[in-house]
């Protein structure tokens, strides 16, 4: 099959999109479905939406806006992450591993394609409340390698994948992992590798799939709540319990908050700034820390101007290395317990006066956060 890219209907999505609001709708197949803008807006308050800075290529923005709004579990961010990781956006992508061959910028083999292509269509349609994006077609399998066609299918499949594996977890068939990462491992491996395991398989390419995805997926997507002066909490939402707060302990300052949580739950950066330092702070990082082991473990420091200073200890692994620019939100590396450490948990510092970061310049982090607007 030879890779068509469709340039002139990539065209056809700008042209009368003038500037401002874009209302997106609710595809089917066929004709499209308005949305109503408070669902809209709720919508688009979660992980899987775009920020500002994502790095989608100017022609794709339409379609993968569009896409990230067949099933609201699936967002534009998780769509997009997807893309970089299957073809790092390459229209042309074709893979032969030695099984079954991968076509497009969404990598479907010919078999799934049957099952789940289409001959869509993106455009912008004028509305009395401003421009909308509305998805149409599908009635035919078109091309896989017409970005159109496989970024909108792509969205329908990881929907579908979304529902079966909830279905599946419910069930009791299914375990150990997220509906979402279920549903990735199963994009790679099918549905029948991943019953098989009875959840993502233990090791190989598809046991990795949902990690290259989510370590994408900091690249593009927004990190809930973002306070007005652009802080967020470096932990999700519901994901932690907090343990142990500021001061004296044991005869010593305790500089941070610590934040139990489970091993691999991302850490984001508070706040834009650039990484004053990043690696490993005791003897060893390799293996679980212990009360014994000195250090912070796997640390990250984060300048953001102004005297303040973050830092984050006790990771697992660190997503970032120092100078890197972040944004807030950022996965900058995963809860582990390396370090000074007895379980699993975040120690979480911020510091005024710095860098350097020292028990001088150490300030109560949750007092701090609220001050910003982000709750503990």
């Amino acid at each position: 099959m030879k890779p068509v890219l469709a340039v002139a209907a990539l065209a056809l999505l700008v042209i009368g999109c003038p500037l401002g609001v874009v209302l997106l709708v609710a595809p089917t197949t066929g004709a499209g479905l308005g949305v109503h803008a408070a669902g809209q807006a709720a919508l688009l308050a979660g992980t899987g939406q775009l920020r500002p800075d994502a790095p989608v290529p100017e022609p794709y923005l339409p379609l993968v806006l569009a896409a990230g709004q067949v099933c609201p579990q699936i967002g534009p961010a998780h769509i997009a992450a997807q893309i970089e990781v299957e073809s790092n956006w390459n229209p042309e992508a074709y893979t032969d591993a030695g099984e079954v061959p991968a076509h497009g910028i969404a990598q479907f083999t010919m078999p799934t394609w049957q099952t789940w292509g289409g001959d869509y269509r993106v455009e912008s349609e004028p509305t009395a409340a401003g421009p909308r994006l509305v998805i149409t077609g599908g009635d035919q399998p078109g091309d896989p390698y017409q970005p159109a066609n496989a970024i909108i299918a792509q969205s329908h499949l990881m929907c579908d994948l979304h529902q079966w594996a909830d279905s599946q977890l419910a069930a009791g068939r299914l375990a150990g992992a997220t509906a979402l990462d279920l549903a990735w491992a199963a994009y790679f491996c099918g549905r029948g590798c991943i019953l098989d395991h009875g959840g993502i398989p233990p090791a190989g390419l598809a046991a990795e799939y949902p990690g290259r995805v989510r370590a994408a997926l900091s690249r593009y997507a927004t990190v809930g709540h973002v306070a007005v002066d652009g802080w967020v909490h470096p932990l999700p939402p519901g994901s932690y319990t907090f343990t142990s707060g500021f001061g004296m302990r044991w005869g010593r300052l305790h500089a941070g908050i610590d934040l139990a949580a489970a091993t691999g739950t991302p850490i984001h950066a508070a706040a834009a700034g650039v990484v004053l330092a990043a690696g490993c702070t005791s003897p060893r990082c390799d293996i679980p820390g212990s009360q014994a082991m000195p250090g912070c473990g796997l640390r990250v420091n984060v300048d953001h101007g102004g005297g303040i200073v973050t830092r984050y200890c006790h990771a697992v692994a660190l997503n970032v290395t120092a100078g890197e620019q972040v944004v807030a939100g950022q996965v900058i590396g995963w809860v582990g317990s390396t370090g000074n450490s007895s379980g699993p948990h975040l120690h979480f510092e911020t510091h005024r006066g710095a860098p350097p970061a020292t028990n001088d310049t150490a300030t109560d982090a949750a007092a701090f956060l609220r001050t910003v607007g982000v709750a503990i």
